[in-house]
């Protein structure tokens, strides 16, 4: 049996496989990226796989786990010993595992946009890797970046202008505040993912047409494709390139998936969503690591 992790900026799901690669059972947990808070996300990681263990009645050959944060924290992260009493353990980037998971095979970029970002490209078998940098440098078209922006234009919307605009009211109604010292505080006292958050309120606001919010969504997802079309032309890629997306703001956000492939430059042989879990990627890394 083989478990697959996939832990991420907001949530941690894991998957009990047979050698086969059917699915088994899955199992949640909270966020399990160490950038956050390595002690919790460890936590997380530890709670979904023990879950998984205790669904199998066979021996368990190999955990792989996709980390989100790992390609930053790689070379000064220890993990708890105990995780390989029974098993080895394999640890790889949360986009390295989705990107198993939708190109196995084949030439291409994955790009994924949930809390974060980041933009796994493969060609002539090597992997690269753009974007990724954490909210704090980059991940620009991702949830938190949405937030971050939201929040700064309603701060300069207060600053600058006699009466609130009407994203403004919204938003400080959406987070019971009254004014600008609230909104600071707020920004600066909630974690990352309760930021991330905000771009669903964005989303919702822009399908009822808000011009702010569609000016938001829109130019997010500019960001975001302007880093594919750099990647794909550093790595020499070609337009029988796939590129398939994942994260929940291109996976559930149909306006969003819109307005970044009308901001694509090249010409893939096709741009499509994820259409298999992130956790699965841990079966192709699995028979490849058997072969």
């Amino acid at each position: 049996m083989i478990i697959g992790i996939d832990a991420g900026g907001t949530s941690t799901i894991g998957a009990l496989m047979d050698e086969g690669g059917n699915i088994q059972a899955t199992f949640k947990s909270g966020f399990g990226n160490p950038l956050i808070d390595l002690e919790r996300a460890f936590l997380h990681i530890e709670e979904v796989m023990k879950a998984c263990k205790q669904a199998s009645d066979q021996k368990i050959s190999r955990v792989i786990i996709g980390m989100a944060g790992y390609s930053t924290l790689k070379h000064k992260l220890n993990l708890p010993s105990h995780w390989e009493n029974d098993h080895p353990v394999h640890i790889l980037s949360d986009a390295e595992l989705a990107f198993e998971a939708g190109i196995p095979d084949g030439e291409g970029i994955l790009t994924i946009a949930g809390t974060g970002s980041i933009h796994i490209g493969k060609h002539n078998d090597i992997l690269y890797t753009a974007g990724g940098w954490g909210h704090l440098l980059g991940d620009e078209g991702g949830g938190y970046h949405i937030g971050k922006q939201a929040i700064r234009h309603v701060l300069t919307d207060l600053e600058y202008s006699r009466v609130k605009g009407s994203f403004t009211k919204k938003l400080l109604s959406h987070l019971n505040l009254q004014d600008s010292n609230g909104i600071k505080e707020w920004f600066y006292t909630s974690d990352k993912s309760e930021v991330a958050k905000l771009s669903r309120f964005v989303a919702d606001l822009s399908r009822a047409k808000n011009k702010t919010a569609s000016n938001l969504m829109i130019k997010s997802a500019q960001t975001l494709a302007e880093q594919v079309n750099r990647l794909y032309k550093n790595i020499g890629l070609t337009d029988k390139s796939k590129l398939v997306v994942s994260g929940s703001l291109l996976i559930q956000n149909d306006s969003y998936f819109k307005y970044f492939k009308q901001a694509l430059k090249p010409d893939f042989s096709s741009v499509e969503k994820l259409g298999a879990p992130p956790y699965s990627g841990a079966y192709s890394l699995h028979l490849k690591m058997n072969s």
